[in-house]
């Protein structure tokens, strides 16, 4: 009798490491899931507030445009016209950032034509205006998932928005290779750099570290201060 409980329990401690690690991947599996449904439901919530934002304060800016450039076409003085027409400059540029916004918010250049598309027009809108030499290499599959081209696009959305507003980069590099059913995209800047420990838990590139975890992707990030920066994210599809 107690040579068969004794063996029971040893039994017990053998199986134990193995049901543990069930678990733990049951768990992992189960956290996994949920990180993209919150991701699929920011992307969802950031598509509403870009299409609130194009019908409902994209309209009105329109209109006021129009409205302004009429009034500044009719009968008033000199000094009325000019300044109707520096409101209706003013206007227009706020309308652009409008429409600007609203892309960068719901990219629907990525639904409707692809990865290539979108990161090109990524580069122009948030490089082409800055005093930054870039380049834009595109290699990407067609027929690419939704979820693998939000991930890749905002990864470069939050990259290249470092470059400009902290690094100081005067070249900007990003690429997109795809082999072996591997999508890799890299992005480097030859700006200021920083210290790893410096990113901030939950926000900007710690924020995009958890998302690539939980679409199995990895993402590497060499920098340090003085050295640039060097953004790798490999995704298996």
């Amino acid at each position: 009798m107690l040579n068969n409980e004794i063996s029971q329990a040893l039994q017990d401690i053998h199986t134990l490491p193995q049901s543990l690690k069930t678990q733990l991947d049951r768990e992992q599996e189960s956290l996994t899931g949920l990180a993209k449904r919150l991701w699929a439901q920011q992307e969802a919530e950031k598509a509403r507030l870009s299409r609130e934002l194009h019908d409902g304060v994209g309209q009105l800016l329109t209109n006021l445009t129009r409205r302004l450039h009429d009034l500044s076409e009719g009968d008033s003085t000199h000094s009325e016209q000019h300044e109707l027409y520096e409101l209706h400059a003013i206007a227009k540029m706020a309308l652009a950032d409008v429409r600007q916004l609203s892309r960068l918010m719901s990219p629907t250049l990525l639904d409707d034509l692809g990865l290539k598309p979108a990161l090109n027009w990524l580069c122009r809108s948030v490089l082409g205006h800055e005093n930054i030499h870039y380049t834009c290499s595109i290699d990407a599959p067609e027929g690419l998932s939704k979820h693998v081209g939000v991930l890749l696009f905002r990864i470069a959305q939050e990259a290249l928005t470092n470059s400009v507003k902290h690094a100081g980069a005067s070249a900007v590099q990003l690429s997109v290779l795809y082999h072996h059913n591997i999508v890799r995209m890299q992005i480097h800047d030859d700006g200021c750099g920083f210290a790893k420990q410096q990113i901030e838990p939950g926000i900007g590139l710690s924020s995009i570290e958890d998302r690539a975890k939980a679409f199995n992707a990895s993402l590497q990030i060499d920098t340090a201060p003085g050295q640039g920066t060097h953004i790798i994210i490999t995704v298996p599809i």
